[in-house]
Formats: structure tokens, C-alpha cells, sequence
């Protein structure tokens, strides 16, 4: 590679790195300072919102709950009343008469069958079975008991079991024993033997006066002996329970809960103690820290995007440099910035982009180079424990794409390189991940880390695509390099032509005091005819951060500039290169050689423009006001001919299919190059195109 173009270029990069430096440092003060703005924010909150609410601590709750189930299970062990009942008295006077007199009949029926058997043979002890009964029926004392469990049937049964317990009762205490009489009877007097008095019928006045007192009686649901414990528990739950205590009524909650049984209360009681226990273990809702991850996430995005744009500066030096002797300096250079790259954030995944073709329709080669570790890599190699697997799965994952669309290529133990192969049409989601360009950037970059953790492994950096850095794959073209002179007094110094050349309808006047090196874009002159032959010639400033793209990526669209509305995408072209060689545009380098001499340097690039993308030709816009119909830029065009602009898609980024970058025009000389005769217009530039810094810019 020629010298001067060495210096050129490493200059160029410098700019196009320093250039992105800065803009990252930018980014990073505005994500402070909003940062810093949503942190005050938070704090003015803190300070003026209420005190937390106190949520307690699990053992107190624990104890609370715990000594309720205790007191619940050991009152519900303990009989207890269902309901209090309040009878009519002389309901009850009247079923203990109808008693009184059910069972005098009862025993008139016993004392005849006793009286009829007394005279017969062989009856004398069943005479006196029938005197004993009569005496114990008629004998007060079991009368009032029998006649209180009559009542206590009536009291406590269900209404609808009342009759059956009553009949049940009544066999019981009376009816068996006049069975076992009327049996023995059957014996001696069988004819009138009565089976009327053994049950008593659903018709008997003591059935009657029974259903008669519950009909007329008055109820009144007696609290459970297990009321109070649970009323107290209410008490403690919402004097520990602030949150719970502002939206519940005591009273409600506590006959909600009496309405249930022991083990639904139990149950509400261990559920409250589990979502206190939720509750304090749940984050609290911060939305400022969802702001912040949002700006965070944000300028993250913005930074990786512009650090993989770093890296693809270094990346083309080193592409430009192949086969020359400058090619191991620039391959240090790109070391050296993937190096700094990787310190400045430990979080940071380096990415150099090489030749992608169409991610969405061909495979993409991607390359990690990971941190020197043999054994790491012959593990990998050897695939021990399915590691590979589990690197390709884990990335599948990290990128979101499905399991099986990555698969492995090589693997160069020697130079610790894994090579993968990401299947179309997910190698758009892989190159968007790891250039910055979709929303989820970040998130992704920091998943594809997590992968090589996972399999205890450090990557140093990522190649997305073909990178060749071997002669064949290089970008420069000596065959093109020319040599522009200002007369044709010497023909062997360079070229050189008097008229304009028309090309492509356009005059293409000879570029003096310039040299050309020819960029590859053919793979020769007739290819290149072929298919650039009928285009315009142009040429576009290397100022800028996106100037280094044009090489491999087109122009980048601008969505600002002069004639045309905000947010219409435009690239800006100009037919004379002595425009496109103000410091606005080019920014002069100067160097020193060891003899001590100065030389001053400029870059341009060189386009072929498709004529009919060409949607406007405007006037120049560096000229101050005052000096626009006074002073000529170019002799070879008017300054109204000196801006060409042409049109994007509104999707599109860059501009690749109707400009080709072909060359890079450098001109030196020994002198600023504000002095040269084609420059003394510069002065006459409007100070926001011509500053201060640049007037004495390396003076």
C-alpha cells in the first residue's frame, strides 16, 4: 500500500473511531443525566409519600395463627348447644297430661291382663312382671325421667326427626316392656292381648301436643363456643393486618367466619398467614426503576451499536491494508480497539462485521474467539459432556431463533475460534442482536454471555460473516490506482484531459492535483463497463461517522439537510470534487516525514451515481449568505450544480444499489490546503461550515 494512502487512511480511521468515541461519550452523559433526573425523582417520592405500612414479621403471624387453631380444635372438642328454645308452657303442660294419660291407659291395659291371669294356673310369675311394671310406670321419679328425655328429644332434634326419635323413645322406655307382657299373655289370654299400646302411632296424642310445641316455639341460635376465639382472632389479624384493616368491617368478618365449619376457619387462617408471607417477600412495585431500566436499555442499545460500528472502522483498515506491507499494523490496530473495547465495559461483546451476504436468504457465518484456554477447547472439541450441544442450544435461546437453525462448522483449537453456521432466514435476528440495531439488543448480548459462562468459557469477540483477510479477499484494486496531473506537458507523471469527459450525460471534468486508488467492485474493466458504464460520476466527503461504511455498505441516509422535509431519507453527492474537499466534507491531516518536511493530506470518496436516482440538482449550501453571487467554488460548474441528491426508501439505511463507491481520492500537498489555489474560496464559507478550529487546524 502506498505510504501516503497508509497515513490517509489510519488518519481517516482515527477520526471515524475518535468521531464514534465521542458520540458514545455523549450518550452516556445524556443517559446520566436522565438517569440522574428519574434518581432525584424517586428520591422527592421517598420523601413525600406516607410511611410503609408495617407488614409484621412471619413469626408473629405464625404465633397468632398457630394459638387460633390450637383454641379452635380444643373448643370444638367440647359439647355444645346448637340453639336455645323458648315453649309455650302450657304446651308443655299439656304434652306432659297427654303423657300422664297415654301411659295411665297403658298400665289399666297391664293391671287387666294381670287380673285376668291371676286366677289361672301357672301365672304367678307373670301376675307379678305385670305389678312391677305398673309400679315402675307409675313411679314419679321415673316418670320425670322418662318425661325429660321425652323433652330433650323435642328440644334438640331436627324438626324433621323429631317424630321418628320420639316413636324411638317411646318403644324404649315403654313399648319393649309391654311387647315382652303381650308375648307372655299370649300364652293365657291371647284374645285380648292389644298391640296398640307396644308403639305409638303418628296419631297419638303425645305425637299431636309434640308437634304442636315445636310449631308454636320460638328459637334463638345460640353463638358456638368457638365465637369469641374467632372474634378475637379477628381482633389480632387486623390490629397486625394495616392493608386488610382499611377495607374490613370486624363484625362481618367475624360472622362470615362463625358461618363456617372448624376446618374452612382454619383454612381462611392459614391462607391469610401465606399471603402476609407473599407480601413481604414481594418486591415492591418501583416504576422510576422501570424508567430507568427503559433508559438504561435505551443509550445501551445506542452504545453497542455505535461500539460494533467502531469496530467495523478498525475491521476495513485491516480489509483495505491485505496484501500490503501495512497489513500487520492494521491487524494490530483492530486488535489493539477489540482490546479497549472489551475494558471499557466488562459486559461488552465485541463485533467485527465482515462480508454478510443476505442474512434472511443465505447462511451466516459467525466466529467467536475466545480467551486462550486448551483444555477448555479440546473439551469442546472432543464434545465432552454434549457441550456443544449445549452451546448451540444455549444460543438458540439467546437469540430467540428455533433449536436446530444453528449448527456448528469448526472448531480451531489452536487459535481458540468456534465457527457456527446460523440458517436463513434467522442470520437477520443474529446480526440485529449483536450490531445494536433491534430494541432487545442488550438483553440478547448479555444471554449469548451467559452461553459461554454456562460452558465456563470467555469470549474475546464475535466476526459476523466473511472475513478475509487473505489477498484474494482484499478490497483495494491497484489496477485502478491513477494519477491526475494539471497539464499534459508530462504525460508520464499522470493523466490528464483538458475537455470534459461525458459521463453518462454529465460532464466529468479531470480531477488535477489528485490521485486515485481503485477500491474493487469488478473483476475488471469490462465487467465494470457493464455495469456502471452509463453513470454519473461523483464524489462524497469522508467527514462523518458513517464514512467508512460507504466502502462496504453504500452511503448512509440522512433523515436531516437542506430541501427537503424531516425524515426523507437522502444521501448528498457532488459533481466537483474541490466541493467535496472542504474541511466540512474532508478534513485535512498533516504529517511530518523524518527529513522534517510537512505534507498535508485529504481524502474523497469516488461514486458512480445511476442517473435517474438522481431526484434533485441544487444549489451549494457552504457559502455564507453575503458571499453566494460573489464567489465561484468551481470554475467547472455554477454553484447552483453542485449538490446532488438522491432519494432512499423510506426502510432503507444505506444506499448501495444505485451508488457504487469505486475509488478514494487523495490529494498532498506541501502547503495547508486552505492555500491551494482551488481552496481560497473556503474563507468565504459560512461560519458554521468553516470554523475557527478549522482555520488554524494544524497550522
Amino acid at each position: 500500500m502506498d505510504d501516503d494512502l497508509a497515513f490517509c487512511l489510519g488518519r481517516f480511521i482515527d477520526d471515524q473511531i475518535q468521531l464514534i468515541d465521542d458520540r458514545i461519550e455523549h450518550i452516556k452523559e445524556k443517559e446520566i443525566k436522565e438517569c440522574n433526573e428519574i434518581e432525584q425523582e424517586r428520591a422527592d417520592n421517598i420523601q413525600n409519600r406516607p410511611p410503609p405500612k408495617d407488614k409484621g414479621s412471619h413469626y408473629r403471624d405464625k404465633a397468632l395463627v398457630d394459638k387460633f387453631v390450637s383454641d379452635l380444635r380444643q373448643c370444638s372438642a367440647q359439647p355444645k348447644k346448637v340453639r336455645a328454645v323458648t315453649d309455650d308452657q302450657t304446651c308443655i303442660d299439656s304434652l306432659r297430661a297427654e303423657l300422664w294419660t297415654k301411659l295411665t291407659a297403658s298400665t289399666n291395659y297391664i293391671n287387666r291382663l294381670h287380673s285376668l291371669a291371676k286366677p289361672l294356673p301357672n301365672t304367678a310369675k307373670f301376675v307379678e312382671t305385670c305389678r312391677e311394671t305398673v309400679e315402675s310406670f307409675k313411679r314419679p321419679s321415673d316418670f320425670d325421667a322418662n318425661y325429660k328425655a321425652l323433652y330433650k328429644i323435642i328440644e334438640q332434634d331436627e324438626k324433621e326427626q323429631v317424630i321418628d326419635s320420639i316413636q324411638n323413645w317411646w318403644k324404649e322406655k315403654y313399648g319393649d316392656k309391654i311387647a315382652e307382657i303381650n308375648q307372655r299373655n299370649d300364652r293365657f289370654n291371647k284374645a285380648i292381648t292389644d298391640k296398640n299400646f307396644v308403639a305409638l302411632s303418628s296419631n297419638s296424642g303425645v305425637i299431636r301436643n309434640a308437634k304442636k310445641l315445636i310449631e308454636v316455639r320460638e328459637e334463638i341460635i345460640v353463638e358456638p363456643g368457638y365465637f369469641e376465639i374467632v372474634r378475637e382472632f379477628v381482633r389480632q389479624l387486623l390490629l397486625f393486618d394495616q392493608e386488610k384493616r382499611e377495607h374490613t368491617n370486624a363484625n362481618e368478618l367475624s360472622n362470615e367466619l362463625n358461618s363456617r365449619t372448624i376446618e374452612e376457619i382454619i383454612d381462611y387462617a392459614e391462607r391469610w398467614l401465606t399471603e402476609r408471607d407473599e407480601i413481604r417477600n414481594r418486591k415492591e412495585e418501583d416504576p422510576f426503576q422501570d424508567r430507568l431500566d427503559e433508559v438504561k436499555a435505551k443509550y445501551g442499545q445506542q452504545r453497542m451499536a455505535y461500539g460494533a460500528q467502531k469496530l467495523a472502522v478498525a475491521a476495513l483498515l485491516c480489509r483495505l491494508a491485505v496484501g500490503s506491507k501495512n497489513d500487520e499494523q492494521f491487524k494490530e490496530q483492530l486488535k489493539n480497539t477489540v482490546h479497549q473495547e472489551k475494558e471499557s465495559d466488562e459486559q461488552s461483546l465485541p463485533v467485527i462485521s465482515g462480508d454478510i451476504s443476505d442474512p434472511q436468504v443465505e447462511e451466516l457465518p459467525v466466529m467467536f474467539e475466545l480467551k486462550a484456554d486448551a483444555a477448555f477447547m479440546n473439551q469442546f472439541k472432543n464434545n465432552s459432556n454434549e457441550v456443544q450441544e449445549r452451546f448451540i442450544e444455549g444460543l438458540c435461546q439467546a437469540f430467540s431463533i428455533p433449536r436446530g437453525k444453528i449448527r456448528m462448522k469448526n472448531i480451531d483449537c489452536d487459535k481458540a475460534i468456534i465457527c457456527i453456521l446460523v440458517l436463513p432466514p434467522y442470520g437477520k435476528k443474529v446480526v440485529d442482536s449483536l450490531n445494536g440495531s433491534a430494541s432487545d439488543a442488550v438483553v440478547r448480548r448479555n444471554a449469548v454471555n451467559r452461553c459461554f459462562s454456562d460452558i465456563n468459557a470467555n469470549v474475546e469477540s464475535v466476526t459476523l460473516g466473511e472475513f478475509a483477510l487473505e489477498v484474494e479477499g482484499r478490497l483495494m484494486d491497484p489496477r485502478w490506482n491513477k494519477n491526475y496531473i494539471s497539464s499534459s506537458d508530462n504525460r508520464a507523471d499522470g493523466e490528464y484531459w483538458a475537455n470534459p469527459i461525458i459521463q453518462g450525460g454529465k460532464p466529468y471534468f479531470c480531477p488535477s492535483g489528485w490521485k486515485r486508488f481503485g477500491i474493487k467492485v469488478a473483476t475488471d474493466g469490462r465487467e465494470f463497463d457493464a455495469k456502471w458504464g452509463t453513470w454519473n460520476l461523483a464524489y462524497h466527503g469522508t467527514q462523518g461517522e458513517y464514512a467508512s461504511s460507504i466502502i462496504t455498505s453504500g452511503l448512509k441516509v440522512s433523515m436531516r439537510g437542506c430541501y427537503y422535509a424531516e425524515g426523507v431519507p437522502r444521501v448528498y453527492v457532488s459533481p466537483s470534487i474541490e466541493y467535496c474537499a472542504h474541511p466540512r466534507y474532508a478534513r485535512p491531516w498533516k504529517k511530518t516525514t523524518k527529513n522534517g518536511e510537512t505534507l498535508w493530506y485529504q481524502l474523497v470518496f469516488q461514486c458512480r451515481v445511476n442517473p435517474g436516482s438522481i431526484d434533485a440538482i441544487t444549489p451549494e449550501t457552504i457559502l455564507a449568505m453575503g458571499n453566494k453571487n460573489k464567489v465561484v467554488i468551481d470554475r467547472n460548474f455554477t454553484n447552483d450544480q453542485l449538490e446532488w441528491t438522491v432519494l432512499g426508501r423510506p426502510d432503507q439505511e444505506f444506499i448501495a444499489d444505485d451508488i457504487i463507491c469505486y475509488g478514494m481520492m487523495m490529494r498532498t500537498s506541501k502547503v495547508n490546503p486552505r492555500d491551494l489555489t482551488p481552496s481560497k474560496w473556503w474563507i468565504q464559507s459560512d461560519s458554521r461550515c468553516y470554523t475557527d478550529e478549522m482555520k488554524s487546524d494544524n497550522s
